[in-house]
């Protein structure tokens, strides 16, 4: 298939979810999210897509995705698609309370309607300009469509919606729906969570804003490379953010393209060098706490120097 169309076709389920790979039971003693404090950064990575965190008191989930098996939905019980490689380290139940739900893009591994529909809909949903009506259709009330630069406010966090090189549409025939990445921002603290992206130069932007985290997608680049960075690639382009720590995500969980599922992971690794203890939360399952201090080396002001001063020349 071209132009990604694999990953547009990913992700519609229906019926109970279930996964035949029982949940580690380390998983159920290291999560809590209502333990998470309230004046910090705490962030889990629940596999695939799926972020989970508490964002200075405002509980935030990112591209839902706890169905057991992604693809095309025959009716009601039967998915045409793979299967999860990982358990769901953390069911919905366990979540605890929501403020926002944030979508990056339609395409099914990332706006997955069972997932959702197992979500509190009384959350702030933020979605993509297109996507308002597949996630009303769930019931949800408050869902704030956003254009690139455009912003809104929950509970004082405030979200602004970002570019990335990707596409919209969530099946290959359906109608454009738009995508984004997300810049995060309360009590002074910013993050960035960017959308499915392949390799663009655009993130060197983001760079004055100092951001303290960025969450960058690493898989699926096999053959898929037009839609989706490689691991040298997306170091390349977090290190454009100008963001502290690395925090990678679409990698590990399902079985999308033709990478084995550990490679993006060791190739990051590689490409970051002496900078590796900068790649953070790469267990699924396991939550990081954001440092409350912040240490800017000057290799990667150096590296925003040159890489100014090369678009500067072109």
């Amino acid at each position: 298939m071209q132009n990604g169309t694999h990953l547009a076709l990913t992700c519609e389920r229906t019926g109970p979810t279930t996964t035949d790979t029982a949940n580690p039971p380390e998983y159920e003693a290291r999560i809590d999210p209502t333990r998470w404090p309230d004046d910090s950064l705490t962030v889990a990575n629940l596999g695939h897509s799926t972020l989970l965190m508490n964002y200075f008191g405002v509980r935030i989930i990112a591209d839902p995705v706890f169905s057991d098996k992604i693809g095309v939905a025959l009716g009601r019980w039967l998915t045409l698609g793979p299967r999860r490689r990982m358990a769901v380290p953390l069911e919905p139940s366990r979540i605890g309370p929501l403020s926002t739900v944030l979508i990056t893009h339609a395409h099914l591994d990332h706006l997955d309607l069972p997932s959702l529909r197992r979500l509190p809909a009384k959350a702030v949903a933020v979605v993509c300009h297109g996507g308002a009506d597949l996630v009303k259709s769930l019931g949800f009330t408050d869902v704030r469509e956003l254009k690139w630069g455009e912003s809104t406010a929950i509970d004082g966090l405030r979200v602004t919606a970002f570019g990335a090189r990707h596409w919209g549409r969530r099946f290959p025939w359906g109608k454009d729906r738009g995508y984004n990445s997300y810049v995060l921002e309360k009590d002074g603290t910013r993050a960035l969570l960017a959308c499915d992206s392949a390799y663009t130069s655009m993130f060197l932007e983001l760079a004055p804003l100092k951001l303290r985290l960025a969450a960058f997608s690493v898989g699926g680049y096999n053959p898929w490379i037009d839609h989706h960075a490689n691991p040298e690639e997306v170091w390349a382009m977090f290190q454009d953010s100008g963001a502290e720590y690395l925090l990678p995500i679409h990698w590990g969980t399902f079985k999308l393209s033709k990478e084995p599922l550990g490679e993006p992971l060791r190739r990051l690794a590689d490409a970051a060098g002496a900078q590796r203890s900068r790649i953070v939360a790469a267990e699924i399952g396991k939550p990081w706490r954001l440092p409350d201090t912040q240490v800017v080396s000057a290799y990667w002001r150096d590296s925003f120097s040159d890489r100014r001063a090369a678009e500067s020349a072109d």
